[in-house]
């Protein structure tokens, strides 16, 4: 059985978003950065909804993202980064 390493270096993060936007797979893409953005599990991602990231009558990115935690049922509120951001306005 193989153990799992950690990420040491910004292009390990980008390697795998970089595949999946070259693929044009934006779902696993938007995915990946925000799991890298937010520190997220991944249970909590995909509940995620684009209304809840982007205001459609403001045209804007919100700048924080209220989630209730698939593992603990507990609410917590995430700030959007820039870099998040950036990624998502222009992959």
């Amino acid at each position: 059985m193989a153990a799992t390493e950690p990420i040491r270096s910004r292009k390990q993060l980008k390697e795998p978003a970089d595949y999946y936007l070259k693929k044009g797979q934006l779902r696993n893409y938007t995915l990946i950065v925000m799991g890298v953005c937010t520190v997220l599990r991944i249970s909590d991602l995909l509940n995620l909804k684009w209304s809840d990231v982007y205001d459609k009558d403001m045209q804007e990115f919100r700048p924080h993202v209220t989630i209730i935690e698939k593992k603990t049922g507990k609410a917590k509120t995430i700030a959007l980064n820039k870099p998040g951001i950036k990624h998502q306005a222009n992959p």
